[in-house]
């Protein structure tokens, strides 16, 4: 099978992409665990940038001096040289470009979470300058985008979230649901300039009672194009709502106090079909397309193989692929996919137990393959 659209270059902002496959941003625990870029770090996507996605988007980089062990931090200036080195390594050994998720922790325990309505209006402006800085900083270290992480349990997907109900124009209807990624990006734009790509991840559901729905996700979707937004990558739940009292009711919970079914919406395993949040891409692309805008969007969730990859962009679901446990398992998977080798993938069998080393804060790697 040809993988002509896999392979095809899209340009996002100027940003040119060698090809569709991006590595999806995961929480990586490399770092230290005060947030310093570590040689494993280093070692961990350089071998990912060397199997050749167009893109590597690096997950989970705090905003915020809170403490966020084994997440790399660009909270303060201390952050930067790591950073620029181990950027300008991946520009060197590979042409593929490198992102960085930006995003902000809620408080979270075991049957309690920070909640968004909670926010003291000085909470909010802290937060805005937070994204600013990091965004300098982020650009100072070389990174190609960045990516504003508006998905599963942190600030921005709060916030954008049917679950907040605030009444001083920060929540409570579409205009107050947007209001703070809107602030914080037209900051951005202003400060890095009209041509540093800024992208955004949202989640297509929560899949939690009463949180956003692909209806509510396709609004947002259409009016985060019409901002100015050069991508939008969507994924799915990762909500904390739902995370406690199953064991309780029988119901198997690997992960706590992560989260129940909306947890694994955002990492589905095995006994999900696969490509079970693609829908929710294909519903998000038609949406921002019928509003007038081409903004690329990126799909992800359970996307095994280059032909699976392939037939989504060919029904026109999604404009990029977002890969994370297929390259955890096979680096070389775009390049296996580009040379004609495309059966000697190793396939993921999304067993999840990477997903399960990296909530016991131990490094997010393939128990088949080391590294």
């Amino acid at each position: 099978m040809s993988y002509d659209l896999l392979l095809a270059p899209v340009t996002i902002n100027g940003m040119k992409l060698d090809n569709r496959i991006t590595m999806a941003p995961t929480r990586d625990t490399f770092a230290t665990t005060d947030g310093f870029v570590t040689q494993a770090f280093t070692d961990f996507y350089l071998r990912r940038a060397r199997g050749g996605p167009g893109m590597l988007v690096i997950g989970a980089v705090a905003v915020t001096p809170k403490p966020s062990p084994f997440n790399l931090r660009i909270s303060d200036d201390r952050f930067v040289p790591g950073l620029k080195d181990f950027v300008h390594q991946i520009h060197e050994e590979s042409e593929t470009k490198v992102c960085a998720q930006l995003f902000q922790w809620m408080k979270i325990a075991l049957n309690w979470f920070q909640d968004v309505n909670d926010m003291t209006a000085g909470d909010i402006a802290l937060a805005i300058d937070n994204f600013e800085q990091g965004a300098i900083r982020t650009r100072e270290a070389g990174f190609d985008a960045i990516e504003l992480h508006g998905a599963h349990g942190y600030l921005l997907s709060e916030s954008l979230s049917f679950k907040n109900k605030r009444q001083d124009g920060y929540g409570g209807n579409t205009d107050g649901r947007l209001a703070l990624t809107s602030e914080i990006y037209q900051r951005l734009r202003k400060t890095l300039g009209a041509d540093f790509p800024i992208g955004v991840r949202i989640n297509g559901d929560d899949f939690i009672v009463d949180g956003s729905s692909l209806r509510q996700s396709t609004v947002l979707a259409r009016r985060l194009a019409q901002m100015g937004l050069d991508y939008i990558s969507v994924s799915a739940g990762g909500k904390y709502h739902d995370s406690s009292g199953l064991t309780e009711i029988g119901i198997p919970f690997p992960y706590p106090p992560v989260s129940g079914y909306s947890g694994f919406r955002a990492m589905p395993p095995a006994h999900m079909p696969e490509g079970v949040n693609v829908y929710l891409a294909a519903a998000v692309r038609e949406a921002v397309r019928k509003a007038g805008f081409d903004t690329p969007v990126i799909a992800a969730g359970r996307i095994p193989d280059p032909k699976f990859a392939e037939s989504i962009l060919r029904e026109e679901k999604a404009d990029l692929i977002a890969l994370c446990r297929p390259l955890l398992r096979d680096p070389e998977w775009p390049n296996k996919m580009r040379e004609g080798r495309d059966k000697e993938i190793q396939k993921c069998t999304y067993c999840n137990d990477c997903m399960d080393r990296i909530f016991k804060d131990k490094p997010a790697l393939c128990k088949y393959l080391e590294m």
